[in-house]
């Protein structure tokens, strides 16, 4: 089997994709079996392109998801599933946000309404 191309696969619709996902998946436990038993060059070199063919699919397969997704939860000011938000890492999604990081607590504000900054002036 040759290699997929990305441009194909996108042309595909959900069910194509899954039946060519699951014919890849059969090859490829056949493949791993003759491997095991006689281990041909020819048919090892398969194995690998097989692998990248059903990873390309299901590449496809969860970019056309997330893009429907996000289609479905443009307008909405529902909370947005885990699968479209920001990765980042955890220290920066658990971080504060601005706003959050401008509030000030009550007594904080007491404390420099009562004690304002001195201001200094300097005589030349």
């Amino acid at each position: 089997m040759s290699q997929l191309r990305m441009k194909e696969l996108k042309d595909l619709d959900k069910e194509a994709l899954l039946t060519r996902l699951t014919e890849y998946k059969k090859e490829l436990s056949q493949l791993r079996v003759n491997q095991s038993v006689s281990g041909t060059a020819s048919k090892l070199s398969k194995i690998g392109t097989m692998r990248k063919n059903i990873a390309r699919i299901l590449t496809v397969l969860n970019q056309t998801e997330r893009a429907n997704l996000r289609k479905l939860y443009a307008g909405k000011k529902a909370k947005t599933p885990k699968a479209l938000r920001p990765k980042l890492t955890k220290s920066r999604r658990q971080a504060l946000k601005p706003k959050e990081l401008n509030n000030k607590l009550r007594k904080t504000i007491r404390r420099q309404a009562k004690y304002p900054q001195r201001v200094f002036a300097v005589k030349l």
